[in-house]
């Protein structure tokens, strides 16, 4: 089954106070971080943007694989309103929905995903108990129901979009066969959990 990466990187970082797409971690960006951890396991790769490409040019020249940059509907707008911008540019079976905020995020997870996604329209990780929408993989026949949420009935809200889909669960236990301390969802919002991973990780 064929897939895309969709990678957000183009938040406006209001509680880090910098682009998160470009802090650095054991001397790469995040964003150069990530995209290294995943080109080996996905068939393209989309970069939702919400600044000028050129910026984003020197963190992408190893990449073996094709790359679309592609800019919000509106501006900072939001999650579901990158998916559905990039929804046309989406041309595989699936698509996995990434955020540069996560460095830790483990590349093999997108295949093991992949192999259990089944009849299901996306899987949503449940980690200490809260759903995470972001960093997991969807199909693309879900777009049309994104489109619908955004455009017709005004919601900018990944979860009235997963509220619509046949949901996949999973849990902590089984994601840490493949990621045990659970990086691929620690987040990186604010200064303070900057510092923490650059001290415990």
């Amino acid at each position: 089954m064929s897939i895309t990466a969709v990678l957000l990187a183009g938040g406006q970082s209001k509680r880090m106070g910098k682009d998160k797409a470009f802090l650095k971690y054991k001397g790469n960006t995040f964003l150069k971080t990530i995209l290294k951890e995943i080109q080996d396991f996905v068939d393209e790769i989309i970069l939702s943007i919400n600044k000028p490409e050129d910026l984003y040019r020197d963190e992408i020249t190893f990449l073996n694989k094709p790359v679309k940059f592609i800019k919000d509907i509106d501006k900072f707008g939001g999650p579901l309103n990158a998916v559905v911008s990039c929804a046309n540019e989406i041309e595989t079976d699936s698509f996995f929905l990434l955020t540069c905020d996560t460095p830790l995020f483990k590349g093999k997870i997108i295949p093991y995903f992949q192999s259990i996604l089944e009849d299901y329209d996306c899987i949503i990780p449940v980690i200490n108990g809260k759903y995470q929408p972001i960093n997991t993989i969807y199909k693309k026949n879900t777009l049309e129901i994104a489109k619908d949420i955004y455009f017709n009935q005004r919601k900018n809200s990944l979860f009235a979009w997963i509220d619509k889909l046949n949901v996949k669960y999973v849990y902590e236990e089984e994601i840490k066969i493949i990621d045990k301390a659970l990086g691929s969802y620690f987040s990186v919002n604010t200064p303070e959990q900057y510092q923490k991973l650059l001290e415990k990780f």
